[in-house]
């Protein structure tokens, strides 16, 4: 059977997520949580509806998620001033170490899945890969 784009790039998202999940197992996160934390990281103070909207999940997905990263003690929910309703979410200071070992988890990963491209391959993929996605933006 000859590979669609699509249905190749979700297969090898799909082994690149099995991979991270494996080895950030003993972290005691996942890579959606990985994602949760991430987008946290660069938007300080974000309201959970907006994460929810900005990894593309479900609210209620997303949710249990937090839940969980708050249980671990990475993320706190606070009352959206604004909006009684909304929380805003707050990266915990114990997020910052998982987070950099997380990164490596992924560097490592990447490394690994990439090592049979020459270093212009790499960078022509990047790059059109990136196209790709601001042209769906």
């Amino acid at each position: 059977m000859q590979s669609k784009f699509g249905f190749l790039s979700y297969e090898i998202s799909h082994i690149i997520r099995q991979r991270f999940n494996k080895k950030a197992e003993t972290l005691g996160v996942t890579h959606s949580q990985w994602r949760a934390l991430a987008y946290l990281s660069e938007n300080k103070n974000c309201r959970q509806i907006d994460l929810a909207d900005a990894l593309e999940i479900k609210p209620i997905t997303l949710a249990r998620q937090i839940d969980l990263l708050e249980d671990s003690g990475l993320v706190q929910r606070n009352q959206d001033s604004e909006d009684r309703r909304a929380y805003r979410l707050e990266l915990l200071p114990k997020a910052l170490p998982i987070m950099q070992e997380l990164w490596m988890i992924a560097d490592e990963i990447e490394a690994n899945v990439l090592r049979i491209l020459a270093p212009e391959e790499r960078n022509l993929l990047l790059d059109m890969l990136h196209k790709i996605k601001g042209n769906l933006s």
